[in-house]
């Protein structure tokens, strides 16, 4: 660990997002032998979810802000780039998609007097 001031240690987000990304990894490869539960795929949804929403945007917030040093990130372009390539495992089984840039999160729309929103 670097112990330089403002360094953002991101070694525990690449740990749980490459865990994430193997275990998406062996769904897909059971699944291709056996249908998947739907409980199963449930289950897994809500952690890659999680993951998404939180680690992986930190990580996209701050490769934004320019605050990963050279190694880390590269080490979160090759993340992108394993992410990307599992695009049809991921639209395969709903989840979450990754949000590779920094973006304020969506919020809802605002309901007009009468329950109709404004066109």
């Amino acid at each position: 660990m670097n112990s330089a001031p403002n360094k953002i240690d991101i070694d525990e987000d690449v740990v749980l997002l490459s865990g994430q990304i193997a275990a998406l990894r062996a769904l897909g490869a059971a699944d291709a032998d056996e249908p998947i539960t739907e409980g199963r795929r449930y289950d897994f949804s809500i952690g890659w979810g999680t993951a998404m929403a939180g680690r992986f945007r930190r990580l996209v917030h701050y490769s934004a802000l320019g605050k990963l040093d050279t190694d880390d990130q590269r080490r979160f372009e090759l993340l992108c780039t394993e992410l990307r390539g599992l695009s049809n495992l991921i639209d395969r089984f709903g989840l979450a998609r990754p949000v590779f840039t920094d973006a304020p999160p969506a919020t809802a729309k605002r309901l007009r007097p009468g329950g109709r929103t404004r066109r």
